[in-house]
């Protein structure tokens, strides 16, 4: 039509057109709203910073009395309190213009305006009120919580393989799970498994926790795979770590040393070791294989042929040992007091920041015997050390030891002669058990084959082990020739073997002068007889 204009106006700029005015409303509604929710949130800070007590009150289960920490205006017309935020809720204590009112024995009023909630059970744990009148027009009110908690009566986790112990050892073959609880706690308490390599430090082990509730108190547990825990290391410590919030925070732990058995050579060793003794009485030290290690574990043979701890330690502040035991800062074991009972195999597993190692020990006991008593008995000699004995060409000699572990071994020897003189043979060995220690007796017949000729012959009777080897008692033996045979029976004691040599040669002397002198007694005697005397020719004898 002629006289009218028509404004073109592309499609993508009507389409801007359109879309500008919704654009700006809704930037203008995100400012708006967020200028609300930074007011709103100042206003909750300002009532956070105002609250005139602190809030939330905890207080134990059975406790006497709690007070909430209130700090209140000096001046107030009035103060109450409520048991909860409900419209229609009466006042459990109140002030009014100076004169407390209250209607419950349960609470009270301290003379701040402090509410105080006696006898706490668990049925005191909600929201409360407090209105406070600052003048009969002006008010404020707050809302503040009591939380009633119940600490757990043992607040270190129980982990079921150690028998309620806080430290213990186990065998990871052994147990295909391991588990700790905390029970009789209000609010339930947080529990988690934490793994300790050698070198390392502590790190989480996948667990499942578990919460049953009994009213009025939580129990916890915490489940992890004890056969997922242990790699290829011989050794790992596994903590279970109590995380306890209310009142306060605090933690606890226990904890587990866990050895790799299945894949550990260690037991393979058995006997291929040397077999060592030692005094009862005395301290015994055990090496392991390597100085000062991390983690050690010292295990006992037991009679079924098994081995079971005795002794371990994690770091520097876990150690278990049993009585008798101890172990030194190096890690080696100290029995105390060695004896009868603690003979058998000893085995130590450890690990460092550096190596793994596993040493065995064989062990046995041996009685300590009193210092005069140290070397064996000569019967014959009538426990003399040495003694010069007259014997004939063949007969028996016995000697024993008394009160000895293990059982010795005795012989009869020849000593210091180049040319054996003596034999020895039908040996008869008896051994009399007296408890944890036992009598030993040697018997053998000899026969001297050197001829009347041969002179003294020393013999000893000798230890020959497994213990005490060398240990001897000597006895000399003379030849019973004929010029000897009145002195067959006769014996003299002497305290060392060359004083007995010489005291069988002042004895040959003796006897030798001794029998001169009787037979020149005798010729006299004789000659005096028939010199003073003579037969007259009756035949009757006349005096002189």
């Amino acid at each position: 039509m002629m006289g009218q204009h028509h404004l073109v106006i592309p499609l993508y700029q009507r389409c801007a057109a359109v879309s500008l005015f919704p654009k700006d409303l809704f930037i203008s509604t995100l400012q708006m709203a967020f200028t609300l929710l930074l007011i709103a949130g100042l206003q909750v800070l300002n009532a956070e910073a105002t609250r005139p007590c602190v809030s939330p009150l905890y207080a134990e289960y059975g406790q006497i009395a709690a007070t909430f920490a209130c700090s209140l205006p000096s001046s107030y017309y009035g103060i109450y309190w409520y048991k909860s935020p409900a419209r229609n809720e009466r006042s459990v204590v109140s002030i009014i213009d100076g004169v407390v009112m209250s209607g419950d024995d349960k609470f009270g009023i301290s003379p701040s305006g402090s509410l105080i909630v006696r006898n706490i059970t668990f049925e005191d744990e909600h929201l409360y009120r407090l209105i406070i009148l600052r003048t009969r027009q002006q008010s404020e009110t707050h809302d503040l919580r009591l939380t009633v908690y119940a600490y757990p009566g043992n607040p270190v986790p129980l982990i079921d393989v150690c028998g309620g112990q806080d430290f213990c050892f186990a065998e990871r073959d052994r147990i295909p799970t391991l588990s700790c609880k905390i029970e009789g706690a209000r609010p339930p308490v947080s529990l988690q498994w934490e793994r300790q390599a050698v070198g390392s430090d502590p790190e989480l082990v996948d667990s499942l926790p578990s919460t049953s509730f009994t009213d009025p108190l939580y129990s916890t547990f915490s489940h992890t795979n004890g056969s997922r825990v242990n790699g290829t290391r011989r050794l790992d410590l596994l903590t279970c770590v109590s995380s306890i919030y209310v009142p306060s925070s605090e933690h606890h732990q226990s904890s587990v040393l866990l050895e790799n058995v299945l894949d550990s050579q260690c037991y393979q060793l058995t006997g291929n070791h040397e077999r060592r003794h030692y005094l009862i009485g005395s301290d015994v030290a055990l090496d392991c294989s390597q100085d000062s290690p991390q983690f050690v574990v010292w295990k006992k043979r037991t009679y079924g042929r098994k081995f079971e701890p005795i002794a371990f330690r994690a770091g520097g502040d876990l150690e278990e040992v049993g009585e008798g035991f101890e172990i030194s800062s190096n890690g080696s074991l100290i029995i105390k007091s060695y004896g009868v009972t603690h003979e058998g195999e000893y085995i130590c597993i450890d690990a460092s920041l550096s190596s793994e190692g596993c040493q065995l020990h064989s062990t046995r006991a041996l009685a300590v015997l009193p210092p005069a008593h140290q070397v064996p008995t000569i019967a014959e000699c009538e426990k003399k050390l040495d003694c010069i004995l007259t014997r004939p060409s063949s007969g028996v000699l016995s000697c024993y030891v008394e009160g000895v572990r293990p059982v010795l071994l005795l012989e009869w020897e020849q000593v210091n002669s180049t040319k054996p003189s003596i034999t020895f043979s039908h040996h008869q060995y008896t051994t009399d058990n007296r408890g944890e220690v036992s009598d030993v007796r040697l018997t053998a017949s000899y026969e001297l084959t050197g001829g009347p000729d041969a002179g003294p012959i020393i013999v000893a009777c000798v230890i020959k082990g497994p213990v005490m080897t060398g240990q001897q008692t000597t006895a000399t033996i003379v030849i019973n020739s004929p010029a000897h045979a009145e002195l067959s029976s006769d014996m003299s004691c002497n305290d060392t073997p060359a004083s007995s040599t010489i005291a069988w040669a002042i004895a040959a002397v003796t006897s030798a002068t001794s029998l001169v002198l009787s037979l020149i007694l005798v010729g006299l005697l004789i000659a005096v007889r028939n010199g003073g005397m003579y037969r007259r020719m009756d035949g009757r004898p006349t005096p002189l």
